[in-house]
């Protein structure tokens, strides 16, 4: 049986501890540890440690740790780690978590974790996590989550979601969740909700509602700044597939000033504008 250590070791070296041990490592090396670890290697280094474990590696760097573990990471590093883990890496990483976890990544960053977990990602990013998840993007980022997620992103994003969640983008980004969804974004952006979904769109945006009539779905379709429809202003599909303005008092409906409604338009239908 291990007991509690401490390794300081030069280049070309590979260190294995057993419970509450501490590890350092120059360059190139494999550090292997147990229960509530402490690891620190240089560049192209693999740290395994076990549950409760910190580790701390430089470039291409591979770390995986148990349960409540913290690991930190430079550019191009793989992280792996258990539930209730804390991810850092740099540019160009791959962190996978399991449930509760925080990630926080660089740039060209591709983040996957379990349910109730907490992502924060730099430019270019892909995230996928959980249900009960939040995600936070940098510009031009795709997120992908769970019923009852939390998602934010700059511009030019594309954020997807289930059920009952919330998303909130920049311009010229896209948008899609399903039922009872809150969806936000700027200017010259593309939203889709299904029914009970509150749509939000900024200047130029189009907004889609997907209903279904008992025999297929259907797109309700409308633009900001045509037949009565404002930018930056929240609107839902009634009963009778008129878009709505949305207020708190959902006995209090505003629907827009145009001749015809919104168009009606089958599943596959183009994008479009609401025709006069």
């Amino acid at each position: 049986m291990f007991s509690p250590s401490t390794s300081t070791v030069g280049g070309d070296s590979s260190l294995i501890a057993g419970y509450g041990s501490m590890q350092t490592s120059g360059g190139d090396r494999s550090l292997t540890a147990g229960y509530g670890s402490t690891q620190t290697a240089g560049h192209g280094s693999i740290l395994t440690a076990g549950y409760g474990s910190n580790s701390t590696a430089g470039d291409e760097s591979t770390l995986t740790a148990g349960y409540g573990s913290t690991l930190t990471a430079l550019e191009n590093s793989s992280l792996t780690a258990g539930c209730g883990s804390t991810e850092i890496a740099g540019f160009s990483s791959t962190l996978i978590a399991g449930y509760g976890s925080s990630q926080t990544a660089g740039g060209d960053s591709t983040l996957t974790a379990g349910m109730g977990s907490v992502q924060t990602a730099g430019d270019r990013s892909k995230l996928i996590a959980g249900a009960d998840s939040t995600q936070i993007a940098g510009d031009r980022s795709k997120l992908l989550a769970g019923s009852n997620s939390f998602l934010t992103a700059g511009d030019r994003s594309k954020l997807t979601a289930g059920d009952d969640c919330t998303l909130m983008a920049g311009d010229r980004s896209k948008l899609t969740a399903g039922k009872n969804s809150v969806l936000t974004a700027g200017a010259n952006s593309r939203l889709i909700g299904s029914l009970g979904s509150t749509l939000t769109g900024g200047e130029d945006s189009v907004l889609i509602f997907r209903c279904w009539d008992g025999k297929r779905y259907t797109n309700i379709i409308a633009k900001t700044g045509e037949e009565g429809v404002e930018a930056d202003t929240a609107y839902q599909v009634d009963d009778d597939t008129n878009v709505v303005e949305k207020f708190d008092d959902p006995f209090d409906t505003i629907m827009p000033d145009q001749d015809g409604g919104p168009a009606s338009a089958e599943d596959h239908a183009p994008d479009a504008h609401a025709p006069h």
